[in-house]
């Protein structure tokens, strides 16, 4: 009985040890998996430092600055739930990567934010203020296929069937954008969430 106890401990205790060193283990590749993904989205980069943020877009999670622009990680809410988006923009407001790290959107519409790669690219190398294009009449608003933008926007084409999402994606870019020129951030969405 004594030896099977003892067996129990020290099998205990070598699982343990293991699991200690495989979360050290984890932790370094989180990192640089992290620093991966940043380097992508703003190619070009090697280091980044934390910088606070202290402004009023509650879009805005974290900010990453590099000697060459930031990677900024924004949350909004989407059609279903909240979505994660970073954000490359270099030092003179070009978005230079983005990516949808996380979304709960609907299966087979929305979703596709996480891989429409002809959505994304939409908004790289390019810098101001997007908006989603309206090629439809807006049921809601009694708005025209003719109506013209606002200000200045940089109309991208939204994901087919998911207005909602690909106005939380944008609104996601504008914070990213507006946070490395200084620009306020304007938001296309509606006012529930979309």
């Amino acid at each position: 009985m004594k030896r099977i106890v003892f067996a129990l401990l020290l099998a205990v205790l070598v699982l343990f040890g293991a699991s200690l060193g495989l979360n050290g283990i984890a932790a370094k590749n989180a990192q640089k998996e992290h620093l991966w993904l940043m380097q992508t989205l703003l190619p070009g980069s090697e280091s980044f430092t934390v910088e606070p943020y202290a402004g009023e877009d509650t879009n805005i999670r974290s900010v990453h600055k590099a000697e060459n622009g930031f990677v900024v990680e924004t949350v909004t809410y989407g059609y279903a739930d909240e979505m994660t988006v970073v954000v490359g923009v270099n030092n003179e407001g070009k978005v230079t990567g983005l990516v949808v790290l996380e979304a709960h959107e609907t299966l087979g519409l929305g979703s596709k934010a996480l891989t429409d790669h002809v959505f994304l690219s939409q908004f790289l190398n390019r810098s101001g203020s997007f908006a989603v294009a309206s090629h439809d009449a807006d049921a809601f608003s009694g708005a025209t296929a003719e109506a013209e933008p606002e200000g200045d926007s940089v109309e991208v084409d939204g994901i087919t069937g998911a207005t909602v999402t690909s106005k939380a994606v944008v609104r996601c870019v504008n914070s990213a954008v507006a946070y490395v020129t200084g620009a306020d951030a304007v938001s296309a969405a509606t006012s529930w969430g979309g």
